[in-house]
């Protein structure tokens, strides 16, 4: 479990300033004048402001409509996508190439925990890449807060989910892997970002396209792939990755050393990089580790970055990061309710019980902490939205 540390926003979590008579009952509706019209279009919707907007002022027609917001920061997900040329390759188990798959799997996840994050996208290498493919990539959607909630639970995809996967659908897999130039390019953007900041690197390569590289055949991606050129065998006694046998061969070096460094100086500023390797990426799984490390955000066994071999691999794996990100069973709020006594716990207006095992207890006057099956089940990304609502007694499992 993470720490609160990173505050994150756990959908709309509330409190009522209102106790007066609510009845005795943490489901039962609020009285007449207490602002909230149980018959009106707000008493059964996730967003009663418009989905365009802010949710409103009330808790869905649970008792308690005055909302005092609990502690809210929303966490930055940026994504650095790989199109290269082998991002052209089918994903196992789809019919779809790697490239798609990552823009199927980002949509699952942020359909998920969208609403709880701000998140923003870059490709590599950039659109328009040199006839090298190597041009640093390039941010083409710029970080904004995300879809209500609202739009999930009505099974649709808000408009800057969809802006996003537009963005992304523009481009195809072309070119080669310039990791270190691209966090280099992109570093000023993410340092910029107001909050915490996590990257999610995926690729399904090492990072090469470093023209100051030089390296032996045992870093070669050529050699290692065992590549043709015309007749000459890229093998233990040919090293294709040196320009005085292949031009540009340098382009084909593992770029480990600039890539770590570029990933070590973000996490230094405080941005911290997931690496996801896509199949492909097997025979480099070594600077792959090397960059999770340096990102700090690791796994804690081997291997330390995250592979995925299919399609359900890399949806479940993003996901995973997500609701790592975005997820926290610890909720602290503004100030401290007059009756800690008259609180009550919602997921999606479901009342969840007080319980020190598996419910929900206070921690301190102004936070209380999910615990157990409780906590388990909103980390599971299903809960779109949780509402602490005050006016009724605590309902105790």
């Amino acid at each position: 479990m993470r720490a609160i540390v990173r505050s994150r926003l756990l959908g709309v979590a509330c409190l009522s300033a209102a106790l007066a008579g609510c009845g005795s009952s943490p489901e039962h509706p609020p009285r007449a004048g207490s602002g909230f019209d149980g018959g009106g279009s707000g008493g059964a919707s996730f967003d009663a402001g418009g989905r365009d907007g802010p949710p409103s002022p009330d808790a869905g027609g649970l008792c308690g409509n005055q909302v005092i917001p609990a502690v809210q920061s929303r966490p930055n997900l940026y994504f650095v996508l790989d199109r290269s040329g082998s991002m052209a390759d089918p994903l196992p188990g789809s019919i779809y190439n790697k490239y798609v798959n990552a823009r199927l799997a980002l949509k699952d996840l942020l359909l998920a925990v969208g609403h709880r994050v701000q998140y923003g996208a870059a490709v590599f290498p950039a659109p328009g890449a040199s006839p090298a493919g190597c041009s640093p990539g390039a941010e083409v959607f710029s970080t904004r807060a995300g879809d209500p909630p609202s739009y999930a639970a009505h099974g649709e995809t808000g408009p800057v989910l969809s802006s996003l996967l537009a963005r992304l659908a523009k481009y195809s897999p072309d070119g080669g892997t310039p990791v270190s130039a691209t966090l280099e390019a992109l570093a000023p953007t993410l340092l910029g970002l107001q909050g915490d900041t996590y990257v999610v690197l995926a690729t399904d390569g090492a990072p090469n396209c470093n023209a100051q590289a030089s390296c032996a055949t045992d870093e070669c991606m050529l050699n290692l792939a065992g590549t043709t050129i015309g007749t000459q065998q890229c093998d233990a006694s040919f090293n294709c990755c040196d320009p005085a046998n292949v031009q540009n061969g340098q382009l084909q070096c593992v770029d480990g050393p600039a890539s770590i460094a570029a990933v070590q100086k973000l996490a230094a500023a405080g941005v911290r990089t997931y690496v996801i390797g896509m199949p492909g990426s097997e025979l480099f799984s070594s600077v792959l580790d090397s960059l999770a490390v340096a990102g700090g955000e690791a796994q804690p066994g081997s291997p330390r970055y995250y592979p995925v071999k299919n399609t359900s691999d890399l949806t479940d794996t993003l996901k995973k990061i997500g609701v790592d990100v975005a997820i926290s069973c610890d909720i602290s709020f503004d100030s401290a309710p007059p009756d800690p006594n008259l609180v009550n716990v919602y997921f999606d207006q479901k009342l969840v019980p007080s319980s020190p095992t598996d419910g929900w207890v206070w921690t301190d006057s102004t936070s209380i902490q999910l615990r157990g099956a409780a906590c388990d089940e909103l980390l599971s990304g299903a809960v779109l939205q949780v509402q602490v609502v005050a006016g009724c007694p605590t309902t105790v499992r």
